[in-house]
């Protein structure tokens, strides 16, 4: 049997619940044990305007959104002339005829099913539309009704009652209608599978949030703002189940502010934004560094400066995680690669966070953070949990006596609770010494510079931050970073299996820089391409620096994720051509 392998978008007008169709349906086939990852290219507006969802389906794990379109569902003339050109020679178009007129010198196979009049003349209520386009989808995929059925009255248009009949009557007016004409497209997707309560549907944002609370987190602090505005609604229904707090501050610099004093007290605490707030939490960041107060910022980066493409994904923060600062202000950077990554990636962030008393900048994107791919359910027994370094209780060291900023071995000291300690001291933007006494003398400066900067040089050695895949005696290398690691893997897998020697080294740890591994890479194979979804080549640059080596860029700008096709176009027009 051939592996299957679909790729499906529904496309309209923004507002009209064309991305609630392409939820349900990830949503249903995930449930019927198959493997999905969706795609969403929204307009920044509440309402209006070219929107689209794509939910690509296979039975093995997907690593990216998919190249070309098996099946395009549009609404309206404005989504057909802007998606018609991505669908596959042996694709199918199907499109509303009162609503698009279709070219017919395509060589597609292009199906007209009048949406809008069966709603209205059929149905009778415009509420139960996408419903409609649901069940036209399911019957294509030779998705039997009552499996159909199931998946509506389990989904979202099946918690209202009162619109549930409706609902199903849409499902059964698709399925009418498909027989009615003959429409058979030959397609057969399985949905008797079960995979019981082992899968999970997530998003990025999703998945962090459960991250989160699985290390401790109990305090956020957040200001709304897209597209990490996901993570502070999921916490805010998560957090009171836990015993936790969250908060909605009047913008980011009292977000950032506030968890700094909850982290001081001891609580494990988190705050997310996207670019444009991080640049306003630039000068807090600097005094937890200072402070040295465990702190997790989540960045969840989006296109352009300034306002820029909220609802478009891209890398481009990654200049300003690691070097936005006044002054010197050392922080460890990392980047989550996937959904279920997410999860992992933000339990790591709380255990760096605790056990280098510093800030940790965990980057995703837009992409990454809205899309759904299936997940293996956590075994919460098997995750480590790191706590601060606390002081001694039994000791004889009096509170005047006591060094908070002590230089020990590990330039980690440890760090009193107030009222829990029996210690106390005061945690200042100013220089200081040991003590935490203000001191403004080159000595001190050298020694707490130094501690700041070498406490977090060894987390450089914490484990399953770097992974090298592909061929050993590789004749290209790429290098890539966060949620570019999909497309990358499955483009290496593709051009690995036409005889191509790749190999690619893919970081979550980006500051520090692991040095070693990627030194031991580029010297190793005689081209090597940074991947990344930027315009200037960040962490190119940023390797170029660090290890004074020559490196080729493939960087694309479009707002939108990889396509697997692009990257294993490029790895051959290099390796044939040069």
């Amino acid at each position: 049997m051939d592996q299957l392998d679909l790729t499906i978008r529904i496309a309209g007008e923004n507002g009209e619940g064309v991305l609630t169709v392409g939820d349900v349906l990830a949503e249903a086939l995930a449930r019927s044990g198959l493997h999905i990852y969706t795609f969403k290219n929204l307009p920044a507006e509440i309402k209006g305007g070219a929107s689209m969802t794509q939910v690509r389906v296979q039975d093995t794990p997907v690593r990216s959104p998919g190249d070309a379109l098996d099946i395009l569902m549009v609404w309206n003339q404005e989504n057909y002339d802007i998606h018609v050109g991505e669908v596959k020679p042996s694709g199918v178009v199907i499109f509303d005829p009162d609503e698009c007129e279709a070219d017919d010198s395509l060589a597609l196979t292009q199906i007209a099913v009048p949406l809008q009049k069966i709603t209205k003349t059929v149905i009778k209520t415009m509420k139960s539309k996408n419903v409609l386009a649901f069940g036209i989808l399911t019957t294509f995929l030779g998705i039997p009704f009552d499996a159909a059925k199931q998946m509506v009255s389990e989904s979202r248009w099946g918690r209202r009652k009162e619109f549930l009949e409706s609902n199903i009557n849409a499902l059964k007016q698709a399925y009418i209608y498909v027989a009615d004409n003959d429409i058979d497209l030959g397609l057969s997707v399985p949905v008797n599978q079960r995979n019981g309560h082992a899968q999970l549907i997530m998003t990025g944002n999703d998945a962090l949030c459960m991250g989160a609370l699985a290390a401790g987190c109990r305090y956020y602090a957040g200001y709304p703002i897209t597209p990490a505005s996901d993570v502070m609604e999921t916490l805010a229904k998560a957090m009171p189940r836990v015993g936790g707090v969250l908060m909605q501050t009047e913008d980011e610099i009292a977000a950032i502010t506030a968890s700094i004093g909850a982290s001081f007290t001891g609580a494990k605490v988190m705050t997310a934004t996207a670019g444009p707030g991080l640049s306003l939490m630039v000068e807090a960041l600097g005094l937890a560094t200072m402070e040295e107060i465990p702190l997790v910022v989540v960045d969840v980066q989006r296109g352009g400066p300034s306002t820029g493409m909220p609802t478009k994904t891209e890398q481009s923060d990654l200049n300003l995680a690691i070097h936005g600062a006044h002054g010197e202000a050392p922080r460890i950077v990392i980047a989550a690669t996937n959904t279920e990554d997410c999860f992992y990636t933000a339990v790591k962030a709380f255990n760096l966070a605790e056990k280098y008393q510093t800030p940790v900048i965990m980057l995703s994107d837009q992409h990454l953070s809205q899309r759904a791919q299936v997940m293996s359910r956590p075994d919460l027994s098997r995750i480590e949990i790191v706590e601060r370094k606390k002081p001694d209780v039994n000791g004889s060291v009096s509170p005047e006596e006591f060094d908070r900023y002590e230089m020990t071995d590990d330039y980690v000291s440890p760090m009193p609770l107030p009222g829990r300690h029996g210690q106390h001291y005061v945690a200042t933007g100013l220089e200081h010494d040991e003590h935490a006494h203000i001191d403004y003398s080159p000595e001190a400066h050298i020694r707490m510079t130094e501690k700041r900067h070498q406490k977090i040089e060894s987390a450089v050695n914490e484990p399953g931050f770097v992974q090298r895949y592909g061929a050993e005696d590789a004749q290209l290398g790429l290098i890539g970073w966060g949620s570019s690691e999909g497309p990358i893997l499955e483009a290496l897998d593709r051009t690995l299996a036409k005889g191509y020697k790749v190999a690619a080294l893919i970081f979550k740890m980006l500051q520090p820089l692991p040095e070693k591994e990627a030194r031991a890479f580029i010297e190793s194979i005689p081209v090597v391409s940074v991947v990344e979804l930027n315009a200037s080549g960040q962490f190119a640059n940023y390797l170029q620096g660090r290890l004074a080596v020559s490196l080729k860029r493939f960087n694309i700008i479009t707002g939108l994720p990889f396509k697997a096709g692009d990257i294993e176009e490029y790895i051959e027009g290099v390796l044939q051509y040069g």
